[in-house]
């Protein structure tokens, strides 16, 4: 026995699995190997050499740094070489690191196969400790694996076959740009002057959202949008630019972000923009009124939202790819 050297013999067991025991009892404090346990190994090393693969089961080896591992499945194929851990009983999560960089140094791919009640759900995807659940094993019946609605054979099979790919979704969440409709009074042309942000459309739509309207108020939200978009952004959806002006005629700041006319670039007034934004979202004009015969009279909103496209990274995760059966059948 490679633990102890003491001497093994070869048996078989009720359920037909082939394995060494110890010649008679002796000191030895190594573990048996659970029948799930046996049976998971059995399927992935079959499965691995369906898939033309060199395998041994129990694997020893040596990392550069002297660290032992025996491995549960060892695949070699060219100079690729993995190693399948089934791990039916609970371990921290810090060992499973541990044994998959000294997988690492020893330039071997490492990847764990978990029991149904060993590990949490948040766990599962890293990219650097490839982690996969198992549903309940019974032995003679495949067990699958969670997430992914496929027999253990068949996504070992996946593995080696390099359609395990790990993926990063991306989404588009726009940001929601708050302006008011106005005419700048340098130029008279229409305007839409910028005074805050969403990120979600959904929040203007949800909760009450308290507004501060004073010259101080309306510089450090435009402030907080340059923080957010650029004004190249700004512009290409035709709202104003954003920009600092710590002096205006000969006089410092101490408010200085304001909106830039689109048009001719002139500096907005702050205490106006919030005067108008205070009617224009609390004041009675922003009501509908009641015209001839009862009909109600609604009138074109006074703010609104220009969307500035935003993509969003979401949580790392593994994906099968499917089969590309004309490289199999050109194969």
């Amino acid at each position: 026995m490679p633990r102890c050297d003491s001497a093994a013999v070869p048996k078989t067991s009720s359920l037909g699995n082939f394995f060494f025991a110890h010649n008679r009892k002796g000191d030895c404090a190594t573990a048996p190997e659970s029948a799930k346990h046996l049976y998971c190994n059995s399927l992935i090393a079959q499965a691995a050499q369906n898939a033309g693969w060199t395998v041994t089961t129990e694997r020893a080896g040596t990392s550069p740094a002297g660290e032992d591992w025996i491995a549960d499945v060892f695949c070699e194929k060219g100079g690729a070489k993995v190693a399948f851990e089934v791990q039916m009983s609970p371990q921290a999560a810090d060992e499973t690191v541990r044994r998959q960089r000294r997988y690492k140094d020893s330039g071997v791919r490492g990847a764990w196969f978990y029991g149904f009640k060993t590990r949490s759900r948040a766990e599962e995807f890293d990219r650097g400790t490839p982690i996969f659940k198992l549903s309940e094993v019974s032995v003679g019946e495949l067990p699958t694996i969670e997430h992914f609605s496929i027999t253990l054979p068949a996504f070992v099979d996946a593995m080696l076959s390099k359609r395990l790919v790990w993926t990063i979704p991306e989404h588009d969440r726009p940001l929601q740009i708050e302006y008011l409709r106005d005419v700048c009074w340098a130029c008279q042309k229409p305007v839409k002057q910028v005074y805050g942000y969403l990120n979600r459309i959904e929040d203007a739509e949800g909760e009450w959202h308290e507004r501060y309207f004073t010259v101080a108020s309306v510089s450090k939200a435009l402030e907080a949008v340059l923080t957010v978009v650029t004004n190249d952004e700004l512009a290409a959806q035709g709202v104003n630019r954003i920009e600092r002006y710590d002096v205006i005629r000969g006089k410092p700041t101490n408010w200085p972000y304001s909106n830039a006319c689109l048009h001719c670039r002139a500096p907005q007034n702050n205490f106006h923009i919030g005067e108008k934004l205070r009617t224009a979202l609390y004041g009675p004009d922003c009501e509908p009124s009641v015209g001839a015969a009862g009909t109600v009279v609604k009138r074109e909103p006074l703010t609104g939202y220009a969307p500035i496209s935003r993509v969003v990274r979401g949580l790392g995760r593994w994906e099968l790819r499917p089969v590309d059966f004309d490289s199999v059948a050109a194969g």
